[in-house]
């Protein structure tokens, strides 16, 4: 349960008080000041962003009213709902925190999209989820490993990868859509066998071509040796059944059954930007890189860890293959268009990072080591293993996601659980610091989360994270592709590793601290300006003071 659910019934009772012009959706949230939320509780009245001056109570029922120029994601969904449920089915960052809204208009409650699926999905017929049965077993020993994030060394690392196929390549991913990364394939791969499972999720803005014209064209330069089947996603337009409820969001390659690369970043052009700013540094790499994501990846030279993850690979392909679209569905797309519908440009998304880079190269890193494969919807390894870790620390917790969307369904108690777990860290006194990006702001993320227990003294915003990495007490580390949701942590398919290495945890530290002081800021990116009626002026001195507690980091509970 969010603490902000109180003011719920008190929003059920006045909405009637909200049905004005230009008025889209009331919410609970807290109050504003300086762009970040105070510890202050409000209701939020979003605007139309064609709207003028609303004039509402500035407070009701003892409650401060803020009213809020809607975001453009925001408008968007307002506008066209039909097409922002389409977007939200399968893109779970355009949610926003999962705060309850109300459009006053109807007096009604506007659910969540994850409690609301498009009528698409909704004529789909689940199957049960079928596993590998392979115990997800630690790896122990001398293992190679090489450590790298995006934009500093993914697109160099990546070459190397793929340039070593000696036979075969096996293929997970969530999203292909990079001409260099196709190219690199075609080159590479002809004359050896590629498995590939894969998802089709709306396109990526800065993709060179769709999904299906990727497999398309490996179909036709890697003939017969290629093998590729749609993953069996409920919000997929390829998939008639489905295994997984929001996407097949793994991103993970096997090379000739001995070695794995595992990433939090798909093969886009935004996860994997053609750069090497390392080996082949060029004036354009800054610009480059602060329209690119920041992706943490890591190479493990460990046939023992290689084909558990391949055991895996092969039963999603296997599936996914069973229970292949019939034609209808199969044939939606043509293979011939260069574009599928694109995600709408929308204000303060995708904007560029601050501060020029410090970019680090790779790390190859040869000592003893323990790897725990982490799966979902495997029960327990991801969620068990993370709440484990966050009890244990000891002194530092550092975090980088792309969102944290505290859940209000069943499903996802066991996610609140780790929620709780990091409150309770944060409350004690740890150094606990959390960097999100910039979808954490939509649709009142950031006030879902300090209704969460999360203390938002120990978060910052840093444009295009990709991330969702961990690291425990400088000595050990998570690379990952789940998201912080109840789907992420318990539905979909996702895969990271556990790296119990100083050394490595290390590498990856650094880089987070250089990312939390010099790019992360404690300041919601734009558009969030507060419009405030007569709610924040009448307020403004309470919120000042408030203000000025958080600033000098102050770990008040909420």
């Amino acid at each position: 349960m969010n603490k902000l659910d109180h003011l719920i019934p008190k929003i059920k009772r006045n909405l009637n008080k909200f049905d004005k012009p230009g008025v889209l959706f009331v919410r609970p949230g807290y109050c504003v000041e300086h762009d970040w939320p105070t510890h202050e509780e409000a209701i939020v009245a979003v605007t139309s962003q064609k709207a003028g001056k609303v004039k509402l109570p500035a407070k009701i029922d003892g409650t401060s009213v803020e009213v809020r120029r809607a975001s453009d994601l925001e408008q968007f969904s307002h506008d066209k709902p039909s097409q922002f449920s389409q977007l939200a089915d399968h893109r779970a960052e355009f949610r926003g925190g999962g705060l309850t809204q109300f459009a006053p208009a109807q007096a009604s409650v506007r659910p969540n999209i994850s409690a609301d699926v498009s009528t698409t999905q909704q004529k789909k017929a689940p199957i049960q989820y079928v596993s590998a049965s392979i115990p997800l077993t630690p790896v122990t020993g001398n293992i190679a490993i090489t450590c790298h994030v995006s934009p500093d060394a993914g697109w160099a690392e990546l070459q190397k990868f793929i340039g070593a196929t000696k036979t075969k390549l096996k293929v997970s991913m969530y999203d292909f859509t990079s001409e260099h990364i196709l190219e690199l394939f075609e080159q590479r791969l002809v004359g050896k066998t590629l498995k590939m499972t894969l998802d089709d999720p709306p396109l990526n803005p800065t993709a060179d071509h769709s999904d299906i014209v990727t497999v398309a064209d490996l179909k036709a330069k890697i003939a017969k040796n290629f093998t590729q089947a749609w993953a069996l996603v409920r919000s997929s337009p390829e998939a008639d059944t489905w295994m997984f409820p929001t996407a097949y969001h793994i991103k993970v390659m096997v090379r000739d059954s001995n070695t794995l690369w595992l990433s939090s970043g798909n093969l886009n052009n935004s996860n994997q930007p053609k750069m090497d700013p390392i080996g082949n540094p060029l004036p354009t790499d800054q610009a480059t890189a602060k329209k690119s994501d920041r992706d943490w990846h890591v190479i493990v030279e460990s046939p023992d860890l290689a084909k558990i993850f391949e055991a895996y690979l092969d039963a999603d392909l296997a599936q996914a293959t069973l229970h292949a679209a019939a034609g209808p569905v199969a044939a939606k797309k043509k293979p011939a268009a260069k574009k599928n519908t694109p995600v709408p440009k929308l204000g303060g998304v995708g904007d560029a990072v601050a501060g020029d880079f410090t970019f680090v190269a790779a790390k190859t890193i040869q000592e003893p080591v323990t790897i725990t494969p982490l799966l979902t919807p495997d029960t327990g390894d991801y969620q068990g293993a993370m709440l484990n870790l966050i009890n244990s620390v000891q002194t530092s917790l550092y975090i980088q996601l792309q969102y944290i969307r505290p859940g209000a369904t069943t499903t996802a108690e066991k996610f609140t659980e780790l929620l709780d777990a990091l409150g309770a860290k944060i409350n004690a006194g740890k150094d606990v610091r959390i960097i999100l990006s910039e979808f954490q702001v939509l649709k009142g993320g950031l006030e879902a989360l300090q209704g969460a227990g999360i203390d938002l003294a120990n978060v910052r915003i840093q444009n295009n994270v990709h991330n969702k990495g961990f690291v425990f007490d400088h000595k050990k580390v998570v690379v990952s592709s789940m998201n912080w949701s109840g789907e992420g942590v318990l539905e979909n398919r996702d895969a990271g590793v556990l790296i119990e290495n100083a050394t490595a945890a290390q590498y990856f530290e650094a880089i987070f601290l250089d990312d939390w002081n010099n790019h992360a800021k404690q300041k919601m990116p734009p558009p969030s300006t507060t419009t405030g009626a007569k709610g924040t002026k009448a307020t403004k001195a309470a919120k000042g003071a408030k203000s000025a507690k958080r600033t000098k980091g102050t770990k008040k509970k909420t």
